[in-house]
């Protein structure tokens, strides 16, 4: 008899450990792949503020009213449109822009509102569809 094999029951206990480290990395690779996302996401947020910043420096016309809201869609800051009756020029952000939590093109149901209480102080917030939300 050969006394330097190993036996079924020893094989088997390594193939169960390596499956085991094995899920365990498939686990920790998947999270970090989804943290990073969720990251980039609420980067591309402030990318989107950002860009609606932007063009309220130059159409400052745009800016609403103490106590008003102004909503700038994500295809206005592309291609430019109408914002509170004036018309605005785009290229605030790039034309291939992508939410990285779907992998697509900013649909236009995403918008930046700004808000105004005194007319002088603004807060800026992105909207979007729940399928469209940064969600970890």
């Amino acid at each position: 008899m050969n006394k330097k094999a190993f036996t079924l029951a020893e094989l088997l206990g390594v193939i169960v450990i390596l499956g085991i480290i094995g899920t365990i990395a498939v686990i920790a690779i998947d999270s970090n792949i989804k943290n990073g996302r969720y990251q980039t996401c609420l980067a591309q947020n402030q990318n989107l503020i950002e860009g609606a910043k932007t063009l309220v420096t130059k159409y400052p016309s745009v800016l609403p009213n103490a106590g008003g809201t102004t909503t700038i869609s994500v295809d206005i800051l592309k291609n430019g449109g109408e914002v509170n009756g004036v018309t605005v020029e785009g290229g605030y952000i790039d034309q291939n822009f992508e939410n990285p939590m779907t992998e697509k093109p900013y649909t236009n149901n995403v918008k930046v509102v700004i808000t105004s209480s005194n007319g002088t102080k603004f807060n800026y917030e992105v909207t979007a569809p729940d399928n469209e939300k940064c969600q970890k």
